[in-house]
């Protein structure tokens, strides 16, 4: 049976498409890979080995696609598993915190992909281990609500950590793509042209999200030289903004209790150190204030980062 001409140029579109994705998701992996030295010294690298296998993952399931290396249902079952492994870099945050770190990843992070992969794949390898289904092993994947519910859940749990720092909209544009690489397996949209669109639409929001965040975190100023305050204001803006919302305020709070103790009624907010009365606040109170901040910050720190990169921000102890 010969091609029909139609045929062959949505075949050619088909092929554009996920060369572009690739290329997109080259991009993306890239960007990723220049974000090692942002978490050097930190617990965030185990969420920066998360990302690399999502980015692996991702870029299986494109190349998988275009060269038809495995059928229509492995593909989507490639998609889904990058997808899910996309929601662990910021889950992985939540968790990164010496001594624990690597406890969170083998109690929460392992049996979240378990919960989520199960009844996608896992349900599909079961069946032909046990001998219930004797199709094909990969049938094309169409998730239910429950299952895309659990996903999205989780999703706005990792992003919502990082929606009030700089890199918020770079967050929520990633969160957008990678929800754009998951949509075609939810049955809302026909399979064909539609599903690769939406799914390149996907990829070039994620790689262009990335690459945002990159330069956020190349812009981000230390001066381990300046004044005081200013340099406390400084350190403690780069770790809010690398860690997110959930740890700053936890570890305010602790500061916040120190410095209770002081006069002058110094408090730690989002742009460092403030006083009630900036004026009235004689200049020893706010010396005692911004030494008692530092060496709190340097003390709860030591669970988060290693000293180098404390004396990027603070100088030496």
């Amino acid at each position: 049976m010969t091609r029909t001409r139609s045929g062959d140029a949505a075949g050619g579109r088909g092929q554009v498409m996920h060369v572009l994705t690739i290329a997109a998701l080259l991009g993306a992996a890239w960007s990723w890979f220049g974000g090692r030295s942002t978490v050097a010294g930190t617990t965030l690298l185990s969420a920066w080995r998360w990302g690399l296998a999502a980015v692996g993952c991702s870029l299986a399931a494109a190349v998988a696609q275009l060269f038809e290396a495995v059928s229509p249902g492995g593909v989507d079952h490639l998609w889904y598993a990058a997808s899910v492994l996309w929601l662990c870099p910021a889950v992985a945050v939540l968790g990164a915190r010496r001594p624990g770190s690597a406890a969170w990843n083998g109690f929460v992070m392992l049996p979240l992909l378990l919960v989520l992969e199960w009844p996608v794949t896992g349900v599909a390898l079961a069946e032909q281990i046990s001998g219930v289904s004797q199709g094909a092993i990969w049938e094309t994947v169409r998730l239910d609500w429950p299952e895309l519910i659990g996903w999205l859940v989780v999703l706005g749990l990792g992003a919502g950590n990082f929606l009030l720092t700089r890199r918020g909209g770079a967050v929520l544009a990633g969160a957008g793509g990678v929800l754009a690489m998951l949509w075609p397996l939810s049955g809302a949209i026909p399979a064909g042209g539609w599903t690769d669109s939406v799914r390149l639409c996907g990829t070039l929001a994620l790689a262009g999200a990335l690459w945002w965040a990159g330069r956020l975190a190349a812009a981000s100023p230390t001066k381990p030289d300046a004044e005081p305050g200013q340099r406390l204001a400084l350190a403690w803006d780069d770790f809010s903004q690398v860690y997110g919302l959930v740890w700053a305020v936890r570890l305010e709070t602790r500061v916040n209790e120190e410095l209770a103790r002081l006069e002058g009624g110094g408090v730690l907010g989002p742009g460092g150190v403030r006083f009630e009365d900036e004026e009235a606040v004689a200049e020893e109170d706010r010396d005692a204030v911004y030494r008692r901040a530092e060496s709190t910050l340097r003390w709860l720190w030591g669970r988060f980062v290693d000293e180098a990169w404390v004396g990027r921000g603070l100088g030496p102890g």
